[in-house]
């Protein structure tokens, strides 16, 4: 039964997220000579139509899973992950893929390093690492940001950077601030004791000196200099990723659209397409990065601001979406914002998951007006089912498509990670999955749905680093995970935080070089870089799966990788063969061969010994 349950959820994973579900006119979206337009259901996700037709009967082109089908879908895999036996069975082979990890490292970690040693030419040094979830405004170190604002102030101090005519200066000298503040410690970015299970005092260690006006002037791409300040800061931490300082990385960068005003895209596309006059930083578009938008869950402000007694959840829908559509639709229009778009390759739903929230059931968008959030299950849907609209209008139009990626399982309802199995690629954090055996099997069973952790952060946020599963999830279990840093500006005190992050983790989970090798891999793997760009650093048929990965390039050796994909087949298989009834059948024949294999091994033992002693005490039992 707990099988059958399996291939069940397996089975909604493939409706959402893998479009089984979703239904599309092919032929509408594909012709160029489609007049198409769009507007804003009542069911809260966006509609496609042929602009010629008859006003009567438009037939919407894309169609996917309503509210209510989630929300039926939704309580069925919360309520099978929660079943006694097929908790039991998952973890029984949770464990097991434990124990068969540290068997294969106890007779094969000399073999791997001496693989490992044979492969020339490349080391973890010169291995591509992929920073996959790190917060732009967090981005640069604390070292970093104290040095640029010092620079600024010695160079810029007369520029004016307020509505009021304020300079910099003046700005520092109101503050009672002089050149003898710039230090790390006053800045008071570091995350320290006072944020471990305080998101609101993590989120005020954005601003320096606990000053709003200071993130607002160096951290905002929106602001009376036009964030030129944040501009060059960025530049200097793609810089170092261009340059290869250290270590060869890269990584995708998280800007924020928070949905107030429909005008937040069209500036963000300004913003970042900006020539500055120069070299330096000139439009911020890195080989070595890709673009992410966050979207916080940020109802409860939007919905407090003058004004929007009245308004709905569809509202602030709207303004993340319809902005989208335009600039894919009509990209004359809205030129700025569709190149933006080119260089997006995900979309991350970004808050404290751990915050009180309002249960939803199927209430449609344009009904929800009450202040209180919604719940984090049914805004993920929301999400979803537009951006599922919008991808299928994009690759029909030959565009680049956008994933969805958002934050999950870093505290609060460990079931919010059965949501994201079924709408998401990846996710960020999911800590919460050592609470949830069930799905945690499930995550490793769809090995493409991707982990990406950071300990340093949880560590300082929500949980120790002593406590951290990620040992569990990645080495012994083979979860597809890796290491990110976050927000380098709160948690890293070095130069290089990806760096830092790897170097912690190997001392603290005692990793092996191949340990850190296949992070590195499943880094660039599990990222939004082209499919040209991952064949560089994986090899020319990494498609096929890990065991087809380049080890020369990846530097993991192929006995690791073997391990993780036979493993991983034996699992499919074995729940495929037990869900379709012949589970007995194959379990009794596995016993078989094992007794056989016993049977040959002490065979062997017996035929290579000229006598056997008669003191060894097991002679009469063998």
């Amino acid at each position: 039964m707990a099988c059958k349950h399996i291939e069940e959820c397996r089975g909604l994973r493939k409706k959402y997220f893998g479009s089984d579900a979703t239904v599309i006119q092919k032929d509408g979206l594909k012709n160029p000579n489609t007049r198409l337009t769009f507007e804003f259901g009542e069911d809260g996700v966006m509609e496609l139509y042929n602009v010629d037709d008859d006003p009567e009967k438009k037939n919407n082109l894309v169609v996917v899973p309503n509210i209510e089908e989630y929300s039926e879908d939704f309580k069925r895999i919360t309520k099978m992950v929660n079943e006694g036996f097929m908790r039991s069975y998952c973890f029984q082979r949770l464990q097991l893929l434990s124990s068969a990890f540290k068997t294969h490292e106890t007779m094969n970690a000399p073999i791997e390093s001496l693989e490992q040693g044979n492969l020339l030419g490349t080391d973890f040094f010169r291995t591509l690492k992929i920073d996959n979830h790190i917060h732009a405004a967090g981005a640069p170190t604390a070292k970093q940001f104290v040095n640029f604002v010092a620079d600024k102030l010695e160079r810029e101090s007369d520029t004016v950077i307020a509505k009021d005519g304020k300079t910099l200066g003046q700005v520092f000298e109101h503050a009672g601030l002089d050149k003898d503040h710039l230090t790390i410690d006053a800045f008071d970015v570091l995350a320290d004791y006072s944020v471990y299970q305080r998101f609101d005092n993590f989120n005020a260690k954005y601003s320096p000196f606990r000053m709003a006006d200071m993130r607002r002037i160096f951290l905002k791409s929106n602001n009376h200099i036009g964030g030129r300040y944040f501009a060059e800061l960025l530049k200097i931490v793609l810089n170092r990723h261009e340059t290869s300082k250290g270590h060869a990385s890269a990584c995708e960068l998280r800007l924020s659209i928070y949905g107030m005003e429909r005008e937040e895209w069209d500036d963000l596309a300004d913003w970042m397409l900006k020539d500055w006059q120069g070299d330096f930083p000139g439009p911020l578009i890195s080989a070595s990065n890709r673009w992410m938008i966050q979207i916080p869950r940020l109802w409860r402000i939007f919905r407090m601001k003058p004004g929007r007694d009245g308004s709905g959840y569809n509202d602030m829908l709207e303004n993340i979406f319809t902005p989208m559509f335009e600039a894919t639709l009509y990209p004359e229009r809205k030129p700025k914002l569709a190149e933006m778009l080119k260089h997006i390759v995900g979309i991350d739903s970004v808050d404290d998951e751990g915050a009180p929230e309002d249960a939803c059931g199927c209430q449609r968008p344009h009904l929800w007006t009450t202040p209180n959030n919604p719940a984090y299950s049914w805004q993920l849907y929301f999400l979803w089912a537009n951006l599922e609209v919008l991808n299928s209008l994009r690759k029909a139009r030959g565009l680049n498509t956008i994933a969805f990626r958002p934050h999950a399982g870093e505290t609060g309802n460990p079931l919010n990670l059965a949501c994201t199995y079924m709408l998401c690629e990846s996710i960020a954090h999911g800590m919460n999955l050592d609470k949830q055996v069930s799905l945690q099997y499930l995550y490793y069973l769809d090995i493409c749905l991707c982990m990406i952790v950071s300990p340093l952060s949880n560590n300082f946020l929500f949980r120790k680093i002593g406590d951290s599963p990620f040992l569990k999830f990645f080495r012994r279990r083979g979860l597809n995970v890796t290491l990110s840093t976050d927000d380098p500006l709160l948690f890293h005190m070095s130069d290089d935080a990806l760096l830092e992050e790897y170097s912690v983790a190997r001392a603290t989970f005692d990793l092996s070089m191949t340990d850190m090798m296949e992070i590195a891999r499943n880094s660039v793997l599990m990222s939004g870089f082209e499919d040209d760009f991952k064949k560089k650093y994986l090899g020319e048929h990494y498609r096929k799966g890990v065991t087809f990965c380049d080890e020369q390039l990846t530097h993991v050796p192929l006995i690791r990788a073997k391990f993780r994909a036979e493993h991983l087949a034996i699992e499919h298989m074995l729940c495929a063969l037990i869900a379709a009834g012949k589970g007995n059948i194959v379990l009794d024949e596995m016993k078989t061969q094992f007794g056989l294999a016993r049977d040959a091994h002490r065979k062997i033992l017996f035929e290579n010994m000229d006598e056997i002693p008669s003191s060894f005490p097991e002679l009469g039992q063998l």
